[in-house]
């Protein structure tokens, strides 16, 4: 689809692109206050598809001497825009009445093919907008031949909805507004055929490779998944959804998943909806739910069972800053290993509440979160501040600093303590291959989380830890890197610990090793086990190959 597009269609996708992420403004907005992408495309899009879109219900001649008379008439004068719609409104038989309090706001016009039904010769086509205001609209028949016929209709100040008739002809299909000739909020809903097995709606489409958005067809996407975790060993998937290169307010997303090491199936999947109003204290409130199944042990799985609320609040379209808030709860559901059954965890509750602050300026890059968990046996707080510092083409200095706290501790073994060198991923949200490895390569494997310490100092903190982490860019591949922090556990004194060491970037942001050097342990490659100290990070982001393969690496 997206190879077939053609010029024209590309402001009208742009616009569609930026209404997904209610980023859009109003067309009257001052210029000085417009984002560039508004500025460049959006604004200059809106205002003259709805020229055009006058244009071709008055008739393009008739416009078109309307523009000429106009601009002879008030040839070297300030431009009144009162007089202008009064002027266009009068021409185009008053068609053009909307116009005024339409670009006083945001648009989120929406017209809707209901249903139809066959009337002797005709079509009875029921069709609804979501604005009281009295705009005209298009209706276009098509033929399998592609022959068309247009029928124009005004409407009035109702949102029911109404009938409109048409001749039926040999139509095979009904359109509303074709080729983004009015700028609406949603296009999905401007097709339906009408013969065969999808009459009255649309057809499925399956596709392979993410694209545009075809609002002529129900599109699926299949793409083939490939996985790997110690006790599954290599997983074979197919992930299903219906998210396009644009979000959509409803998407979904299922992956089942054959388990070659177990023989069994495994999956994920989940469903989520947005709400977007065109003017609120916030940009998107998002709700959803999710489950997966998998192995965490040799023989032993566990189920999630998760639902969030999400709220993206609104931005400055100028700006690159960003504020959310998050709610969620998980059920966890582990089979245990017999002898273990009393001193761990089987079925457990988490609940989360979370800020978020965001501001991804390319030279100066800084984030910030706070979080509040809490189970049956335990309550507590967690911050983390990031910053990042591109001083030069590629090169970056980071700063990462985290504080955990404990505001009760009452849990029976060490699952939900902060970790130091490792995290315990008792939520299963973490890309761990070797989930309950404590030796060989896996249990090498790094999260930056929590302490984010990359030497193995101390176990877990069941107090109060606070941390920071320093990476900063030396040559090419290499980077240096520096921890430090301090840690409690109960009845213990608190204890400072450190470490350092070098970054080996194999291919950044996908796989990257870290050699310890000096830390609160000593010189750690004197040590006969210093092999297993070597940790690794690996993010299955293969966009990030493809991207640093483009791009050159270094």
């Amino acid at each position: 689809q997206l190879s077939k597009l053609q010029l024209r269609e590309r402001y009208g996708l742009a616009y569609q692109y930026i209404v997904t992420q209610n980023l859009d403004q109003k067309i009257s907005e001052p210029f000085e206050n417009l984002s560039n992408f508004n500025a460049t495309a959006i604004s200059h899009f809106e205002t003259g598809s709805l020229f055009s879109f006058i244009a071709d219900k008055m008739g393009q001649e008739k416009f078109d001497d309307f523009l000429i008379h106009y601009l002879a008439q008030y040839a070297e004068k300030p431009v009144d825009q009162k007089v202008f719609l009064e002027e266009l409104s009068v021409a185009s038989a008053y068609s053009s009445d909307f116009l005024e309090p339409f670009i006083q706001q945001k648009n989120r016009v929406n017209f809707k093919l209901k249903r139809y039904k066959k009337l002797g010769d005709d079509f009875q086509v029921k069709v609804v907008k979501n604005t009281a205001q009295t705009i005209p609209f298009k209706i276009e028949t098509e033929e399998k031949s592609g022959k068309k016929q247009t029928f124009w209709f005004d409407t009035d100040d109702s949102q029911k909805v109404v009938p409109y008739t048409i001749p039926q002809a040999q139509a095979d299909k009904i359109i509303i507004n074709d080729g983004y000739i009015f700028p609406e909020k949603n296009f999905r809903d401007n097709y339906l055929y009408t013969k065969g097995f999808f009459a009255n709606t649309k057809k499925i489409k399956f596709k392979v490779f993410k694209d545009i958005p075809n609002p002529e067809y129900n599109e699926i996407y299949v793409n083939p998944r490939l996985n790997f975790n110690a006790y599954d060993k290599v997983l074979f998937g197919i992930n299903f959804k219906n998210a396009s290169l644009f979000d959509r307010k409803f998407q979904y997303s299922f992956t089942p998943y054959f388990s070659s090491g177990t023989g069994q199936l495994a999956g994920s999947g989940g469903i989520s909806y947005s709400f977007q109003p065109a003017n609120s204290f916030y940009r998107s409130l998002d709700f959803g739910v999710s489950t997966s199944h998998f192995h965490y042990d040799f023989d032993l799985t566990y189920r999630k069972i998760g639902a969030y609320v999400g709220m993206n609040f609104a931005k400055n379209p100028r700006t690159d800053i960003g504020r959310s808030l998050a709610f969620s709860y998980n059920y966890l559901d582990k089979e245990l290993a017999p002898l273990k059954a009393q001193s761990e965890y089987g079925k457990y509750n988490l609940w989360n509440l979370g800020y978020g602050f965001s501001d991804r300026t390319l030279i100066h890059e800084k984030s910030y979160s706070a979080n509040f968990q809490w189970m049956e046996d335990f309550q507590k707080i967690s911050s983390e501040f990031s910053y990042r510092w591109e001083y030069a083409k590629d090169k970056k200095l980071s700063m990462r600093v985290f504080g955990g706290y404990f505001l009760t501790n009452t849990t029976k073994n060490n699952l939900f303590n902060y970790g130091i060198s490792r995290v315990s991923n008792y939520a299963f949200s973490y890309g761990l291959l070797g989930q309950s490895a404590t030796s060989g390569l896996f249990a090498q494997q790094l999260i930056i989380a929590e302490g984010g310490f990359k030497s193995y100092l101390g176990t877990t903190a069941n107090k109060w830890i606070t941390s920071v982490n320093v990476d900063s860019h030396v040559w090419r591949w290499f980077n240096m890197y520096a921890d430090a922090g301090v840690y409690k556990n109960k009845n213990k004194s608190a204890e400072f610990i450190w470490d350092s060491g070098i970054k080996v970037k194999v291919i950044p942001d996908f796989l990257e090793v870290y050699f310890p050097v000096q830390s609160s342990l000593g010189f750690e490659p004197s040590f006969k086990d210093y092999g297993k100290r070597i940790r690794f990070t690996l993010v299955l982001n293969f966009n990030a190959i493809t991207s640093y393969f483009r791009r050159g690496w270094f």
